[in-house]
């Protein structure tokens, strides 16, 4: 019974996120609830199914990201970069995509469209070009450089939790290159060919204004530094907890707690209540907790396992053919499925082929990941990111359609999809 009603209401789920009529966190909690009354769940396996460590640092991430927010950490990155442009269209398309590729790194991919959104806006105002190739590559790069860092996006956090990685293991796994490189890598290649093309479609005045590009900055200077000491604390934390033995959520909880007591020592309670008002994302943490206990019933009842099996048996001994098929079956499902329910749906399928064919599960995760960070650019409704931009594009009376997006999004999508896959395939499969 479990076996058909399990992938059912997997199916039930990401047709209910994509519809997008309802909030994604009451689908979740739903969901999980009838896994509750149909008894494929008992409430005593939930409190042991979610990761909490991996929740807490969640939270933190986002209070954090909040906290640069306002400390004005990617305004000032952006505003510098941009300068640099001098009035070359390339340059700035490529600079924009760079400094948000960058950013996104450190930052979560929908807080980096929102905090450069009005900067990048003001620029295209103040040099009578249209927005909307610049803004869409600012999406683009935001959300391929989630997965650079353990911290940038919810399935490196998902991913880093089920694995027990540190923070170095996204950057260098074993003595081999992994997802830092990958992404980056291939961020920069898709930013480069895609700005060349790009740039021919928009025209731009000869020189800069001599106004900040538009932009007016009012920087918090003590602030600025509080925030960026906290998160390399942060990052050092992560990347030394094995050896400290310490949780995920207690490396948020001493970055947050820093600059918060550093924030009401400055009598500065407004960021404070900003910060926890703006970060505290319990729509997230609800929505990540009913995503948990579908998954872990996915695993439970042996679905997992069985998906695994027809994998293994299709490709048998051939390795590359079945790390390359499960990169691009990721591609092609996060177009248009959330990256979140679909990276827990893969970790336990992950799991068990690397039982079956006892090899290394993170060698094949890599791939998982791969597929899935760089696949939601294919279409905006693939990633929040883009999404986001769509809808702050609309709210300045900038209408993007579907096919808009794809003729910038599918250049971008191939170059960094086939980069990343080439570059994984000869460190992880042939070296």
């Amino acid at each position: 019974m479990y076996v058909v009603l399990i992938p059912l209401l997997l199916v039930v789920f990401i047709a209910l996120l994509i519809w997008g009529k309802i909030e994604r966190q009451w689908i979740s909690l739903a969901i999980a609830f009838i896994l509750i009354l149909l008894g494929a769940v008992s409430i005593d396996e939930i409190f042991t199914y979610v990761d909490w460590d991996v929740l807490g640092l969640i939270l933190g991430v986002s209070i954090l990201t909040v906290y640069l927010e306002k400390s004005g950490f990617a305004e000032v990155i952006a505003r510098h970069m941009v300068r640099l442009s001098k009035g070359s269209t390339y340059l700035l398309i490529f600079l924009i995509s760079l400094v948000a590729g960058l950013i996104s790194i450190l930052m979560e991919n929908v807080s980096v469209v929102v905090l450069l959104f009005p900067i990048v806006y003001n620029i295209c105002r103040s040099l009578g070009t249209d927005p909307i190739i610049p803004t869409i590559m600012l999406a683009l790069s935001a959300n391929i450089a989630g997965s650079a860092t353990m911290i940038g996006d919810p399935p490196a956090i998902l991913t880093a939790g089920a694995f027990k990685l540190t923070f170095t293991d996204f950057i260098i796994y074993r003595g081999k290159p992994s997802m830092f490189f990958f992404t980056l890598i291939s961020m920069i290649l898709a930013i480069t060919v895609t700005s060349i093309i790009s740039s021919r479609k928009i025209n731009i005045k000869p020189s800069i204004p001599n106004n900040k590009n538009g932009i007016s900055l009012s920087i918090d200077k003590p602030f600025l530094v509080e925030a960026i000491v906290f998160l390399t604390i942060k990052i050092i934390l992560l990347s030394l907890r094995h050896a400290l033995h310490i949780p995920f959520s207690l490396t948020a909880a001493v970055a947050v707690g820093g600059i918060t007591i550093a924030r009401i020592i400055h009598r500065d309670t407004n960021s404070v209540v900003y910060a926890f008002k703006h970060g505290f994302e319990w729509k997230l943490l609800l929505f990540l907790i009913g995503v948990f206990v579908l998954s872990s019933a996915f695993e439970k009842h042996g679905i997992a396992y069985i998906f695994a099996e027809e994998l293994v048996w299709i490709f048998k001994d051939n390795l590359m053919a079945l790390v390359s098929s499960l990169l691009y079956l990721m591609v092609i499902l996060s177009s248009v499925i959330d990256n979140v329910p679909l990276t827990m749906t893969m970790i336990p399928v992950v799991k068990k082929i690397s039982e079956l064919l006892l090899l290394n599960p993170v060698v094949i995760m890599w791939s998982v990941l791969i597929g899935i960070t760089l696949g939601g650019n294919l279409t905006y409704m693939g990633a929040s990111a883009n999404v986001t931009a769509i809808r702050l594009l609309e709210k300045q009376g900038h209408n993007v359609s579907f096919t808009d997006f794809i003729k910038i999004s599918i250049v971008y999508n191939t170059v960094s999809v086939v980069s990343a896959w080439i570059l994984y395939i000869i460190f992880y499969i042939i070296l």
